[in-house]
């Protein structure tokens, strides 16, 4: 019987050991992504100007992937050296409304008349004409 508690004994000792040593693992991964998580939001702070960044900031609360993709673009071109100044939060716009593929959209309004788009401005002026 003490041979084999010696054996119980060891294989719990061995499954404690390897529990401890992926917890340490765990916590290893854990901290460093953190500590990138913290990098990230550094130059986030240096990229983008204030506006930007709350902007983001609610972007990140109904389309994280496309709030992640545009501070991806932002670092990028950061750490590209390519970016001269602070990006203001019409910037931010810009490139979001590019990677959602809106196209830009001018309107008219008339006094008197709804707001409508250039291009029905344009079509309606030359009915008129014609």
């Amino acid at each position: 019987m003490s041979k084999e508690s010696d054996e119980l004994s060891i294989i719990r000792r061995r499954k404690l050991q390897a529990i401890l040593k992926e917890k340490k693992q765990q916590e290893a991964v854990r901290e460093i992504e953190e500590e990138q998580q913290q990098k990230r939001q550094r130059l986030i702070q240096e990229i983008f100007m204030p506006d930007a960044v709350s902007y983001l900031v609610e972007l990140r609360q109904t389309k994280p992937h496309l709030a992640a993709r545009i501070e991806d673009i932002a670092i990028t071109l950061f750490l590209r050296r390519q970016l001269v100044r602070k990006i203001p939060k019409i910037g931010v716009l810009q490139v979001q409304r590019r990677l959602e593929g809106v196209e830009p959209k001018i309107m008219v309004k008339r006094r008197g008349e709804e707001a409508i788009s250039f291009y029905e401005s344009v079509r309606k002026d030359l009915e008129e004409q014609g």
